[in-house]
């Protein structure tokens, strides 16, 4: 009698027992953690430390597109070692001729100047400042062409190689495609202002040769 007695509590027991199973997983708290085993899957397929995407999707947590490994994403090893990689660079022999010309008289400047043109960019110490400078053809016969920053140029200026023309080949005719010079300058904190000087080397017409000087003001 004891045992059939104690039956509807038992049954009571277990319904409460369920009734607390569904609160949980309706519970937002839990449903957080299954996602965040989704991502935990999706992170371990995905090409790069970010935990924050989804290869599943093709977006981000943000809504932003993101490339995986089918579509050509890079793995850490890969940028890794991408980044301990130099850029491109001159021969020495030609690196050795990056010099500023003697000056001479500017008649759109008004003035003696080693420099053909110059130019001036600012940024807040902590960004960046870019310049493109095209350098058009002033020759009626394809002529070879080098160019680059002098050794004396500040440290926070570098030409980025992979949007600006090679920095070695053959210029167009006049009236032809210019040569394209992108270059960055990134104070990394500092402030002041600092230059650098690019020369456009003409290597068989060196008195058609170009001169720049690039001030950036960093605050």
């Amino acid at each position: 009698r004891e045992q059939i007695s104690s039956l509807p509590m038992v049954a009571a027991w277990l319904t409460c027992l369920a009734a607390s199973g569904s609160a949980l997983l309706a519970s937002p708290l839990l449903r957080g953690a299954v996602v965040q085993t989704r991502h935990s899957r999706s992170v371990k397929m995905q090409s790069d430390p970010f935990a924050t995407r989804d290869a599943g999707t093709g977006f981000d947590d943000e809504g932003g597109m993101v490339r995986g490994i089918a579509e050509g994403g890079l793995t850490l090893e890969q940028v890794t070692a991408a980044a301990g990689q130099a850029g491109p660079s001159l021969p020495v022999e030609k690196a050795a001729k990056l010099v500023l010309k003697d000056p001479e008289w500017n008649l759109d400047k008004m003035e003696m100047s080693a420099t053909d043109k110059d130019f001036e960019i600012a940024c807040n110490s902590m960004d960046d400042a870019e310049i493109v400078i095209d350098v058009p053809p002033m020759m009626n016969t394809f002529e070879d062409y080098f160019f680059g920053l002098t050794a004396d140029s500040h440290s926070s200026f570098s030409i980025s190689t992979d949007e600006s023309s090679p920095l070695e080949g053959r210029m167009q005719r006049r009236g032809g495609e210019p040569t394209v010079v992108k270059i960055k300058c990134e104070p990394n904190g500092a402030s002041g202002t600092f230059d650098a000087h690019l020369c456009f080397i003409l290597e068989n017409e060196p008195g058609f040769s170009k001169f720049y000087k690039i001030s950036c003001t960093s605050s």
